[in-house]
């Protein structure tokens, strides 16, 4: 019995070396540079906005959502005016050679994710460390990458608004089945285009949740501002691919 105040100190100790070991292997917050739509390959320029989509690219952190059944596309909206627009995130449309694709809302994306094999071997990988939120997170929101070379560089570029967020992620763990699905919702919503306004001289980013698998090559969008209405079809520029495939 004397010796039982000695054993708990001794696991208080252990306790802190492992919270500490996995505190540790969480990615730590990164300089985020808002992206600049004019830098992209096909985007659209207006005396008020820029607007550029630009393809999904998985650089071997986290889960690649490409697996999962997804083909994220991430909008770029630069207001440059003094006006709000707006761009509807279930008026978007992703065209490729099989046709023309609605996306997927958040909670059928969540869906699609957790019932993915992908998802079932990078929750396991998570169980380890306890940081689900962190793994979910880098998958979708680490990317860097050069467009057109030169200075054109997105390092640390926002995507979704909510890339550092991963640092103090440990509390997304893997638990039960609920709370794995709230986890996924929570990034996945992080990371999404909104329907809210842009506001004036301020750049929106946010991803859009197509279906994979069906070459998505073009976005339609609406951008709406008091009763009028501009349609565009931008090409989805893959200017990240390069770099992820080097890693």
């Amino acid at each position: 019995m004397r010796h039982a105040p000695r054993f708990r100190v001794l696991a208080l100790v252990l306790c802190a070396i492992m919270i500490s070991a996995c505190a540790s292997r969480q990615p730590l917050p990164q300089p985020r540079k808002v992206a600049d739509p004019d830098t992209v390959p096909g985007s659209v320029k207006t005396a008020d906005y820029g607007i550029a989509a630009v393809g999904y690219a998985y650089f071997g952190e986290g889960m690649d959502y490409r697996k999962a059944g997804l083909e994220p596309v991430f909008l770029v909206f630069k207001n440059s005016s003094d006006k709000s627009y707006v761009v509807e995130y279930s008026q978007l449309r992703g065209i490729g050679p099989q046709g023309e694709f609605l996306p997927y809302s958040i909670d059928e994306a969540t869906e699609l994710v957790t019932r993915s094999e992908a998802f079932s071997v990078t929750a396991g990988d998570a169980a380890r460390t306890g940081a689900l939120g962190a793994v979910l997170g880098a998958g979708i929101g680490a990317l860097l990458g050069t467009i057109g070379g030169g200075d054109n560089i997105w390092k640390g570029a926002v995507i979704g608004g909510a890339a550092g967020a991963m640092g103090g992620a440990v509390a997304g763990g893997w638990g039960s089945e609920s709370e794995t699905r709230r986890t996924v919702l929570r990034e996945l919503s992080s990371y999404a285009w909104t329907s809210e306004p842009v506001p004036p001289s301020y750049t929106k980013v946010g991803y859009v949740y197509f279906p994979g698998g069906v070459g998505i090559e073009r976005v339609t969008l609406l951008v709406a501002h008091e009763g009028v209405v501009t349609p565009y079809t931008l090409p989805v520029a893959h200017v990240f691919d390069e770099k992820a495939e080097a890693r």
